[in-house]
């Protein structure tokens, strides 16, 4: 259709369908459009872009979704003409039009760099199809050991990234490596000095990174610059055009710059991020950068330990030191996060090394003993850790982390954590500063005084394998994934506000769930808490004193 806009001219305006339709919504199309990048939300072809990736369309009524659509982008191309948001969105959405305009997609580009000023001289690692950047040569080459392994190949140059304080429009996009050192001009000495002191370098090509604040927070792009002997296509090359003239190491930094900077085509490339904040809440997370900083000992690998352990990594805890003295056998992969690659080998040594190159940023570690070597071995780092985990489901360890915590006086909290039954139930106490130990509520063999279900005829007793001493419960991960999200979920609160009182906090299934495997809630479950349409949750209750031997305080007076 034929349509007059406010500037006096008609422009043809075409809804377009494909063999999807209706399924896949129409689309709007400018016939008469200008020249790509002119206009924002115009596609080269025409195509106006006006519905999010993830809009919902109602595809029962297709003609009433492409009249809306019609309107507005009638409305789209009014704003357009009118001028007052062609440069603002072009900004705010600059990664979007950037990515028309480059030679590479940035797939095998990787940024660890913090995406704020000043500009500054950064490091690149090169390695097979792959680059890196880093604020410095030792973080770099500690990422990459730990993503691609320590025989990884690759060699290091200097970089540089520009910080802009509004993003490049279309026409500020670097062309040639001219352009580029005037775009570092138009920013400041800073910039210049960055790309300048890269150039010295006379690498085969200089990486830049270019990083400004566009809507929902900061983006990267990259230009890189080719060194002119890299560039050059005819059939005789001169040497090293840069320093031509010159012995080595004895060229002009004035002219070296005046001749890695020329008239030769740069190539443009998006930029995967890769750094902390980013792969934690895209850059908009508040809590990432207090969890970074956080130190946890998670003591025991197995089907709660393990699970709580990749929580804690993917929410972006820094530093991981993960205990165990036992290896991964056949029996324990259906409820664990390792699979059979890792079976024979220790438990906390094989996950640590999974997490580690799958969250190179951050630091796992592991050991390989229990917890009696533990507690000899490693007692400073016990007590500069901000939260200790255990899971071990042993007593006798956890008697004696309980016994070394009231000893050391310890402030920060510690966290333990088990399962009842058929993971009907979960639980996970927190020690504090304040309220009770772990034994103020645990019997001297280690069997807590509150239970949440109750299991007739010995239904809720441990299974025997045909072996001497191997016990087991028959529930798959499934079940088991509701009692590791709530101890992940209180280690958490432990990390962001630690209590200073001994808290417990319980996950209870369903009855549906209990009864149909032939248990009941508790009597002191049923009068604490009662039955609340019996649904699952989750509730916290405090971890009261109660004058236990271990540590050796009176009850309160009530």
């Amino acid at each position: 259709m034929s349509i007059t806009f406010s500037d006096g001219n008609t422009r043809r305006m075409d809804v377009v369908a494909t063999a999807a339709f209706p399924r896949i919504p129409v689309r709007t199309a400018l016939v008469d459009h200008p020249e790509a990048l002119t206009w924002p939300h115009v596609e080269g072809d025409g195509i106006l872009c006006l519905l999010p990736n993830m809009s919902e369309v109602d595809p029962d009524d297709p003609t009433a979704v492409a009249e809306n659509l019609l309107i507005r982008s009638v409305g789209l191309i009014e704003e357009l003409l009118q001028g007052a948001i062609v440069e603002r969105d072009f900004k705010e959405e600059f990664l979007t039009y950037w990515a028309y305009k480059t030679h590479f997609d940035g797939s095998r580009l990787f940024s660890l760099i913090r995406p704020e000023a000043p500009s500054r001289s950064v490091c690149v690692w090169k390695g097979e199809g792959i680059t890196v950047v880093g604020e410095n040569e030792k973080a770099l080459l500690t990422w990459v050991a730990r993503r691609y392994g320590e025989g990884a190949t690759g060699n290091t140059t200097q970089g540089a990234f520009l910080w802009m304080e509004t993003p490049p429009l279309p026409a500020q996009y670097p062309d040639t490596a001219a352009d580029l050192y005037s775009l570092a001009a138009e920013l400041g000495p800073d910039s210049v000095d960055a790309i300048e002191d890269a150039a010295r370098q006379i690498p085969e090509e200089i990486v830049t990174v270019i990083g400004a604040e566009g809507r929902g927070g900061a983006g990267l792009i990259a230009v890189r610059a080719l060194n002119p002997k890299f560039a050059h296509s005819r059939p005789s090359p001169v040497a090293e055009p840069v320093t031509k003239g010159f012995r080595a190491g004895k060229a002009p930094p004035i002219l070296v710059s005046q001749r890695f900077f020329g008239r030769i085509p740069v190539v443009r490339s998006s930029v995967q991020r890769a750094d902390a904040a980013w792969i934690h809440g895209r850059g908009q997370d508040p809590r990432t950068e207090r969890l970074l900083s956080s130190t946890v000992i998670v003591i025991g690998c197995g089907s709660v330990g393990a699970p709580v352990a990749c929580s804690l990594a993917q929410a972006g805890v820094g530093h991981l030191i993960l205990v165990d003295l036992d290896e991964l056998s056949w029996p324990n992969v259906g409820r664990h996060p390792l699979g059979a690659t890792a079976i024979g080998k220790n438990k906390a040594v094989a996950l640590a090394e999974r997490l580690q190159m799958d969250y190179p940023h951050l630091l796992v570690e592991s050991r390989s003993y229990g917890m009696n070597a533990l507690l000899q071995i490693d007692t400073e780092l016990l007590t500069e850790a901000d939260l200790i985990i255990s899971a071990t489901g042993s007593w006798a360890a956890e008697h004696a982390l309980n016994n070394w915590h009231l000893e050391q006086g310890r402030k920060k909290p510690v966290l333990y954590c088990w399962t009842e039954a058929h993971a009907c139930a979960g639980h996970a106490v927190a020690i504090a500063e304040h309220g009770g130990c772990l034994q103020c509520h645990l019997g001297r063999t280690g069997t807590p005084d509150f239970k949440v279900v109750n299991w007739p005829d010995g239904l809720g007793q441990n299974r025997e394998e045909p072996a001497c001493g191997a016990h087991f419960q028959p529930y798959g991960p499934v079940e088991l994934s509701f009692v590791n999200a709530m101890a992940s979920d209180m280690a958490l609160d432990c990390l962001l506000d630690a209590p200073t009182t001994s808290v417990h906090r319980i996950f209870a299934a369903s009855q549906k769930r209990i009864g149909m495997l032939g248990g009941g809630y508790s009597t002191d479950w049923l009068s604490e808490f009662g039955i609340r349409d019996g649904d699952a949750r989750v509730i916290d209750r405090l971890w009261s004193e109660s004058g236990c031997a271990a540590c050796h305080r009176p009850a309160p007076d009530k």
